[in-house]
């Protein structure tokens, strides 16, 4: 958390223009204070630019820190604006937010105050600890500190509690303390082609995750927050808007199972359908052979294409080029060609990506958007993305007037029409998952849209039994889940590695007195 120091003279000039009655200026400002610190503390659940971080610079709503700031005097003075006003103001603007943009302002903390950030992780002060007692102290953090921490994001926690409603507000997220710990120690110490941002955001991530296990006997508690385009989305830190490297770290041992290529799986489960609406009688395999490839034999689709794309003089790494290969295909099967369409992405919001700013070389883009693969399967896809629109017209008319999957201009976006139907079927076929295992007494312990985590495997026989169940309720008989193992981090065991080095030691000095006993006589 952030905990500010604020400088005297701020509550005695507050405390001289308003001594009446005793002790309000007093009052005032430590409730201005809290909700400063609580809003700064939420920004830092999110990613900060480099200069943000070189800065010290914070984005927060300037308009909700006065609207919530409260106010003093008969006169109901707000007191970010007597602050503000007389000199004393608490932050100062760096950049003007805008309700047209819906950017926040950025700030940065004035010299009227002091901060302490207790969520930040020093990589020297890891490297520094000695003994396991010492760096386990120094990752979990102060007690007080924890508690605080646990009270700010979960303010209403016992209400909640003593309401009956819990389970349906949260979900626990069991903890795997040391993997997490082992995680830090290797992002602070050792991780060091990760971006100072990217490490210092994973830092602060798994510092909350760690602290909130702490006070909640190693649970973490992740508040739902339900979108209207059908998926269960978290509010601040959780499991789905981590790192793939922090996730494991917090889980565990355990397995991951995903449905395999799900938005390509999804619309192929109309190409029957869209291929009986037409005239002419045609073979489904011929007709969606890429789709196909991709569905049944992806390591080999994507291998062809690499081939095709990045030559030997690439400049892209080559465990870099399979990753913009997979986004590249995301964005095709939501509709991005050559300009910019977009999905709806892990926290809730709209990424606008064209194929261009994932190939940034315009030779390789070239050749990615003229490969004969890539071609026949955009093809496919765009056949039945109008297949499926085409329907909506009919079917769902009401979708077309809703504002939120309207383009900028208040026509129906297709891209959103698809993703909102896409995520809301996702939504019930991971429901099937879900239910298919509970009963066989096997329940997840973290949910990431499309993908499910188990302490233990499945098996054979039970994964392939939701599988059925997957494509029966759907009509849809691509559905296939995908399993993965993912193994914890380990511990780095300083007290092992003290006690080894003081054993090779005393050997050595045992080696030393021998040579000088025998050198003697």
């Amino acid at each position: 958390m952030i905990k500010l120091t604020v400088d005297p003279k701020v509550l005695t000039a507050m405390t001289r223009a308003f001594p009446k009655p005793v002790g309000s200026a007093d009052r005032a400002l430590k409730k201005y204070v809290s909700v400063l610190e609580d809003m700064l503390t939420k920004s830092l659940q999110f990613p900060r630019s480099p200069i943000q971080l070189n800065q010290g610079w914070f984005a927060i709503s300037l308009q909700s820190l006065a609207n919530a700031g409260g106010q003093i005097g008969p006169q109901k003075i707000r007191v970010h604006k007597w602050l503000r006003e007389n000199q004393l103001a608490l932050v100062e603007t760096v950049e003007q937010g805008s309700a047209i943009t819906g950017k926040v302002s950025e700030v940065k903390l004035s010299e009227l105050v002091t901060s302490k950030n207790t969520l930040a992780i020093q990589g020297s002060a890891v490297v520094a600890k000695a003994t396991d007692q010492a760096l386990d102290d120094y990752l979990t953090g102060e007690e007080l500190d924890n508690h605080e921490l646990f009270n700010h994001l979960y303010p209403d926690y016992r209400a909640i509690k003593s309401s009956g409603y819990f389970d349906d507000i949260f979900d626990p997220l069991p903890v795997d303390a040391q993997s997490l710990k082992s995680y830090m120690v290797w992002l602070a110490d050792d991780a060091s082609k990760i971006k100072a941002a990217d490490k210092a955001m994973a830092l602060r991530q798994a510092k909350i995750v760690l602290g909130i296990a702490s006070v909640f006997k190693g649970i973490y508690l992740q508040r739902r927050k339900s979108s209207t385009f059908g998926r269960i989305y978290y509010e601040g830190t959780s499991i789905q808007n981590v790192n793939k490297e922090l996730r494991r770290a917090v889980l565990g041992n355990c397995w991951e199972y995903d449905i395999r290529s799900s938005v390509v799986a999804w619309k192929m489960g109309y190409a029957r359908s869209y291929l009986d609406s037409l005239s002419e009688v045609h073979d489904l395999r011929r007709e969606f052979s890429a789709t196909l490839c991709f569905l049944e034999d992806k390591e080999d689709f994507m291998a062809t294409v690499r081939h095709g794309v990045f030559l030997n003089e690439s400049r892209v790494p080559k465990d870099l080029q399979a990753s913009l290969l997979k986004q590249a295909f995301t964005a095709i099967s939501f509709g991005a060609k050559h300009n910019s369409k977009g999905w709806p992405n892990d926290s809730g919001g709209w990424t606008n990506s064209a194929i261009a700013s994932i190939i940034l070389n315009a030779e390789e883009r070239e050749r990615f958007l003229s490969d004969a693969v890539v071609v026949k399967f955009t093809d496919e896809q765009t056949s039945l993305d109008n297949y499926i629109f085409s329907l909506v017209k009919i079917q769902r008319r009401d979708l077309l007037r809703r504002e939120i999957l309207q383009t900028p201009s208040g026509l129906p976006s297709k891209s959103k029409i698809l993703a909102y139907l896409y995520q809301h079927d996702e939504t019930e076929i991971m429901d099937v998952v879900r239910a298919t295992a509970a009963e066989h007494d096997r329940y997840p312990i973290a949910n990431v849209h499309d993908a499910i985590f188990f302490k233990r495997r499945l098996g054979t026989e039970l994964k392939h039994e939701i599988e059925l169940r997957m494509q029966e309720y759907s009509a849809n008989p691509y559905w296939r889940l995908r399993a993965k193992q993912i193994e914890r981090y380990n511990p780095k065991r300083l007290d092992d590695e003290a006690e080894v080095a003081a054993h090779k030691q005393r050997i050595l000095e045992e080696e030393r007195r021998a040579k000088e006993f025998f050198g003697k006589i």
